[in-house]
């Protein structure tokens, strides 16, 4: 677009002006040290890598006993590990010595039960760009160098928000010929939903930690939650403020924006992305970069917001109607329910995955291609079936799926071909935009889908869920 280098120019200038206004405004908002610090990502990544090697009195890790209980039990039959021996916990150790700038960002290592287990963490709360190959060399060092089995290793990728989407130019999860695929090993958390989640429930609300410890969360929390996250009224401003540099108009509502007023805010996202890491590459000054990055976080945020406005709605029904209607069958499992999410809206390649549980990862429903633009302004859908990492689970249901044609609608269903992860393609025609429906249109609509046109394909994931609980 032809906006891109008019945004180059400018994006500093833009920048300074917002910060500007968030500098002024931390004196009107009560004392947190770490909204004034202005932490960068390693600092994000220090301190919880610090908050894990916190010791009781009496040796034992359980804050991080806590963290791998939460984030790895019951994925690739980890169990949970009660008291880890051995344990290491590095930030920023190095993988190859012949190159100064290859680090990792944080790295826990234990011995368990006979095995020796390595957790990469890999942060990316402010979508910094994947480097080609990071992942892969990460994993490759663990087994070479460090000596640690491939079925030991895992790898925690941690967004912001957990709207993006890791580069296939660093790792592909899901490809099972790559040497380094560590399968469900590979975790995506967010900061916002996950780790802020964590230190509530685990941290602050047990009421079992010391005061130092537990002041020092609080003050984390509300930080990230009201600064970075954007959740006060000083950041509402700063978006709105950066919606009239944009589009000339001080507030966003996503069901009302234009086709160009999508690509306008997408394009820009793009071009403060390039500057940042132009900026990264020169001798630029600091002032300059941190407002760069702090605006980079404010048009993160808005993106944000629009997309839940656009997804918010029909995620929160569609796991109600399904919930409901798979009531009898899920209640016996404690916890058991359905999940949607969507992930990686990147322009138009984006997909929201809906599935039971943990098992959700491997076999599950998936609306794609989907973008908050699409849900706007378009009319087409199509959802589909998708197994993946379990070939025989794949076999056994595309058998099922060519031997019950008569179970699907044939007008709006299509075989995929073998070799795929994808089993089957449900496409539809709306009269208006998922966006712009009413809660009763979208209830109607979505209740046809799962209940009726595609109950068929939903039996299936609840069987197999019962399965492999």
């Amino acid at each position: 677009m032809e906006t891109t280098n008019h945004f180059k120019y400018n994006i500093i200038e833009i920048a300074n002006k917002i910060e500007g206004q968030r500098n002024k405004s931390k004196h009107q908002l009560p004392y947190n040290v770490f909204t004034m610090w202005g932490m960068s990502e390693n600092d994000h990544t220090k301190l919880l890598l610090a908050l894990l090697r916190y010791q009781d009195s009496i040796g034992r890790y359980p804050l991080l006993n806590s963290f791998l209980n939460r984030f790895t039990k019951g994925r690739d039959k980890m169990i949970h590990y009660q008291n880890p021996s051995d344990v290491i916990i590095r930030f920023n150790p190095r993988y190859d010595k012949d190159d100064k700038h290859s680090f990792i960002d944080g790295l826990i290592m234990f011995s368990a039960q006979g095995k020796r287990i390595a957790i990469i963490i890999e942060n990316k709360i402010f979508d910094a760009p994947d480097q080609k190959d990071q992942i892969r060399r990460y994993i490759t060092h663990m087994t070479t160098e460090e000596h640690i089995a491939l079925e030991n290793v895992w790898v925690l990728y941690i967004t912001g928000t957990g709207t993006k989407e890791i580069d296939e130019c660093s790792y592909h999860p899901n490809d099972e010929s790559e040497a380094t695929n560590i399968g469900r090993r590979f975790i995506t958390l967010s900061f916002c939903s996950d780790i802020i989640e964590w230190l509530k429930q685990d941290v602050l609300e047990r009421r079992i930690y010391p005061e130092s410890l537990t002041s020092i969360v609080r003050a984390y929390v509300e930080s990230i939650e009201k600064d970075i996250f954007c959740e006060d009224k000083t950041d509402a401003w700063r978006k709105d403020m950066l919606c009239n540099f944009l589009i000339g108009s001080g507030h966003l509502i996503a069901n009302k924006m234009t086709d160009r007023d999508f690509d306008y805010l997408y394009s820009f996202r793009d071009s403060v992305q390039e500057v940042r890491k132009e900026m990264a590459n020169a001798n630029t000054d600091e002032k300059d970069i941190r407002a760069v990055d702090n605006l980079y976080g404010v048009i993160r945020d808005l993106i944000h917001d629009i997309e839940q406005q656009a997804f918010g709605e029909f995620e929160r029904l569609s796991t109600e109607i399904l919930n409901s209607w798979w009531k009898k069958e899920l209640k016996k499992y404690k916890g058991a329910q359905w999940i949607a999410k969507h992930r990686g809206l990147r322009s138009d390649k984006g997909f929201v995955q809906m599935g039971l549980s943990s098992e959700w990862g491997t076999a599950h429903l998936e609306w794609i291609p989907i973008s908050a633009k699409r849900m706007c302004l378009g009319n087409e859908y199509q959802l589909e079936l998708h197994v993946e990492n379990n070939k025989a689970l794949a076999d056994k249901w595309r058998e099922e799926l060519n031997s019950n044609p008569i179970l699907l609608p044939a007008n709006k269903c299509e075989k995929v071909k073998a070799g795929t992860s994808r089993l089957l393609r449900y496409k539809c025609q709306t009269a208006k935009p998922i966006a712009k429906m009413s809660k009763k249109e979208l209830t109607v609509f979505l209740t046809g889908v799962y209940t009726k046109e595609l109950n068929y394909c939903c039996r299936m994931l609840v069987e197999h869920f019962q399965d492999y609980i």
